[in-house]
């Protein structure tokens, strides 16, 4: 059996389905008609520092990952969400998850923390209020934790890993080489440094980020110190020296690591703009596959 959820959504000035492919295509015009914004942010699930933007990455993939990177519990294969892109007779999302136990009390109780959750994740996406991924940062801090740890180890053993490696690469000595696009933000930040300091600068502020204690520190302090976090991830994999990183060396790691947990930010502002664009009626359609009413 299957259940339906619905939630409130934001004003937009489309109120029509629009499948995947159109709401590209709709992107696409509204930029040529704002010629002054150059990039599209979303294209490689960042917000900044803006740049020239990589090949698109294929929206569903966005998407779909980034729900299900809210969603799960853990990477551990009976705790993940997997979720599938509805376009027709209308757009939706199918959630599912395989139930971990035999025993129907565990899976009622199981059942009905997935739908609790999936609700209240819904409700934020498409809550006017919600403006970016650090209004979703919250959730995913407090209903997603062990997820959430989970993936701040890895990314903090993976810098640390290659933290004595950095002197030993072939690095650009011009900051501008290393970051084809340095924005003004970043520059600011760190452009009297040379490109090997800022490599090591980054990680080591993203490997600080990534130990806080989130059982002491206050939510509104933590959302501080994750944004911090992630735009440092985003700049990071911006380096020419972490994008072309050989197969199976450490940076590689660092580099996968990454890029696993920044969907949790970009690729949720992304989530939350299509959601504007796609659903009718000022409802987000979903359904849980095998979770009950």
């Amino acid at each position: 059996m299957s259940s339906t959820r619905t939630g409130n959504l934001a004003s937009n000035s489309s109120s029509s389905t629009l499948p995947l492919s159109d709401f590209n295509h709709k992107e696409i015009a509204e930029r040529d008609m704002h010629s002054a914004r150059l990039i599209d942010e979303d294209d490689d699930l960042t917000i900044r520092p803006r740049r020239k933007p990589p090949p698109k990455a294929p929206k569903q993939r966005v998407i779909s990952h980034t729900i299900t990177s809210c969603l799960s519990r853990f990477d551990s294969p009976g705790e993940v969400v997997s979720v599938t892109i509805n376009s027709s007779p209308e757009a939706s999302f199918t959630l599912h998850k395989p139930f971990r136990s035999h025993s129907s009390l565990e899976n009622i109780s199981e059942a009905l923390d997935d739908l609790l959750d999936a609700a209240e994740f819904f409700e934020i996406i498409v809550n006017p209020q919600t403006n970016s991924y650090k209004d979703v940062l919250p959730f995913l801090i407090t209903r997603r934790t062990r997820f959430f740890k989970k993936r701040l180890r890895v990314v903090s053993t993976a810098l640390g890993a290659i933290n004595g490696e950095w002197g030993t690469l072939d690095i650009p000595l011009s900051i501008h080489e290393e970051f084809s696009s340095f924005s003004g933000t970043a520059y600011a930040r760190f452009g009297a440094l040379a490109p090997v300091d800022v490599l090591i600068k980054l990680s080591a502020e993203i490997q600080m980020c990534a130990r806080v204690n989130m059982d002491t520190v206050p939510m509104g302090r933590l959302v501080q110190i994750f944004d911090r976090m992630f735009e440092d991830c985003h700049l990071l994999l911006r380096s020419r020296t972490v994008a072309k990183a050989p197969p199976r060396s450490g940076v590689a790691a660092a580099k996968a690591a990454m890029e696993r947990f920044i969907p949790l930010s970009g690729g949720v502002d992304y989530l939350i703009k299509y959601c504007r664009y796609t659903f009718p009626g000022r409802e987000v359609r979903y359904q849980w596959a095998n979770r009950g009413h």
